[in-house]
């Protein structure tokens, strides 16, 4: 219980820290209101609309095939997306076939599309 609290903490102020390093954004929370462009936001909603309704996996394909233009607003949106699935107790990722370890590496493999690998390695290899 505690471990699985650290790991979650320590994805969110990695979150943080890329928010903050990559958009020079400061902010407490982390959520689809940080992305500017319109529509950009409206898909971070549709998609934590999908997280919340359970169909995780499902939300996580689409966001992959969303990310693929490799535009900020899409690594914002990544962003935002695993932190919104981040704040989800581990009892609700497992009923949705998920775990704190597939958040951490689909936020790995976002990075990595983004030619982000090293910033990965970094936060990642504790």
């Amino acid at each position: 219980m505690f471990e699985q609290d650290y790991i979650m903490r320590q994805i969110q102020q990695i979150l943080k820290v890329l928010v903050k390093v990559l958009f020079n954004v400061d902010s407490e929370t982390i959520t689809s209101s940080l992305i500017q462009d319109t529509e950009t936001r409206e898909t971070a909603d549709y998609l934590l609309r999908k997280i919340d309704s359970g169909n995780t996996n499902e939300a996580e394909q689409e966001l992959f095939t969303l990310t693929e233009n490799n535009t900020l607003n899409s690594l914002l949106l990544g962003i935002v997306f695993y932190s919104h699935l981040n704040e989800k107790d581990d009892e609700y990722l497992e009923n949705s076939d998920f775990s704190r370890d597939k958040v951490e590496n689909g936020i790995r493999e976002l990075l990595l599309n983004y030619g982000l690998e090293d910033i990965s390695n970094i936060f990642f290899d504790y």
